[in-house]
């Protein structure tokens, strides 16, 4: 994975940063709720929680120029869920501002299909990248930091299906704060690939 010209602005880096910040408030906020004996809204884990699920499919959108010369049916694969998984929460952003000028209506099936549809879509190009980047003999550090989201939501969909869907849940608890380790990390190889006559290995 060498230097660039796309990458002089280093966009799915800096996706990658915020992501892992946002999700590392998140973390705090829920510890905050749990350990704290004040009753802290579900709101403040949620918003950072949401802007940092969309900033990480934000980085993978932007990870397609990178990825593409060396694996491009799985680049265009992952561009394809980002960008859906962006539809969705962009559709699902605008339905909750007009049902809350407008009314309660973001609660119905459609609602239910856009979440199912981002979450779906998201994972998707997690795992399309990552599986893009391991193929890579020089890009295996990111796509061991991608496959971290991967690995911990499917042992929240496992733990979901032997102890039921709360529990499962639940597991976010830990494992947004290894989601916020994981964007981290994958902007700093990013910012080291493409920093002057660099190399990842």
């Amino acid at each position: 994975m060498k230097n660039t010209d796309h990458t002089t602005k280093q966009w799915d880096a800096r996706f990658f940063l915020m992501a892992g910040g946002c999700m590392l408030i998140n973390t705090l906020c829920l510890w905050a709720r749990h350990f704290s004996g004040y009753q802290l809204s579900i709101l403040w884990p949620a918003i950072p929680a949401i802007i940092g699920l969309g900033a990480s499919v934000l980085g993978l959108y932007a990870l397609y120029p990178r990825i593409v010369l060396h694996t491009p049916r799985l680049a265009k694969w992952g561009a394809g869920f980002a960008l859906s998984s962006l539809v969705a929460l962009s559709i699902g952003a605008c339905w909750v501002i007009a049902s809350a000028l407008l009314g309660d209506a973001s609660r119905g099936v459609g609602m239910q299909a856009l979440i199912g549809i981002f979450m779906i879509a998201m994972v998707g190009a997690f795992i399309c990248n990552a599986i893009a980047c391991l193929r890579g003999p020089a890009s295996r550090a990111l796509g061991l930091a991608l496959s971290i989201p991967v690995v911990c939501w499917s042992l929240m969909l496992l733990v979901g299906i032997l102890y039921g869907a709360e529990v499962g849940l639940s597991l976010d608890f830990y494992t947004n704060g290894l989601l916020a380790l994981a964007f981290v990390w994958a902007s700093r190889v990013i910012r080291a690939d493409t920093a002057p006559g660099s190399q990842v290995a």
